[in-house]
């Protein structure tokens, strides 16, 4: 028995360290979201475009984008996803040991991270600026809905993650309640923000949630959340 001990030590050791790395990596890919698809979407500001544009105005959005930083905008836009896909998957790996027997609730994490992906990845505006010369305005309309649509409906995906994050942070005893509460309330609120998308009202939740993003991925990032041993 006396043997074994210090193989067992040496495998808590390296999992404790694979768990901080993958914290860290976690945290990481939470910012990246945050700095790339955040920081494009308000860079982006310059041409802006209203929910109820008709279609010759929906033309000339796509055509006022349809430049150099456009082009950068919707490349990292892509490679800011692909983060957020780390981020959910790495959440739900180290919230697993905290979900119990069965980890229903990180499973469902990791899955409505890949929708939340897969929503963003619907790339509507970017087919529409590479055609902005020549295309057709009510083509450009449907075009530009589906994408808002797209968008929209990311947030009952991000919700999800938020509220299967918030119930593992709210019943593991090693995790701290406000960041679960936090979370749950931010889910919840992206969910009911689908139906009233069109509102200003519904900017509220999705703040709410990057928030809660951006905290929870600095809080990995310094190895101050779910890396220590449970009891």
């Amino acid at each position: 028995a006396r043997k074994e001990t210090p193989m067992i030590t040496q495998q808590a050791s390296d999992s404790r360290t694979q768990r901080r790395t993958l914290a860290r990596v976690t945290g990481a890919a939470g910012l990246t979201t945050l700095v790339v698809v955040l920081g494009t979407s308000l860079a982006n500001g310059y041409q802006n475009a209203a929910f109820t544009s008709d279609a010759e105005q929906t033309v000339a959005f796509f055509r006022s984008i349809d430049d150099a930083f456009g082009a950068v905008s919707s490349f990292l836009t892509v490679v800011g996803l692909i983060a957020l896909l780390w981020f959910a998957i790495g959440l739900a790996l180290l919230l697993r040991r905290y979900d119990g027997e069965i980890p229903w609730r990180s499973a469902f994490l990791a899955g409505a991270g890949v929708v939340s992906v897969v929503s963003g990845q619907i790339a509507s505006w970017d087919a529409a600026v590479f055609r902005s010369r020549d295309i057709d305005p009510q083509v450009a309309r449907y075009a530009f809905d589906l994408g808002n649509l797209s968008f929209a409906n990311g947030w009952v995906a991000t919700g999800a993650v938020a509220i299967c994050a918030g119930l593992i942070f709210l019943t593991a005893k090693d995790l701290p309640n406000w960041v679960g509460w936090w979370a749950l309330v931010a889910g919840v609120g992206q969910v009911l923000a689908r139906a009233i998308w069109t509102s200003d009202l519904a900017l509220i939740p999705f703040v709410a949630f990057w928030l809660w993003t951006a905290v929870l991925s600095v809080l990995l990032l310094i190895g101050r959340l779910a890396v220590e041993e449970t009891d």
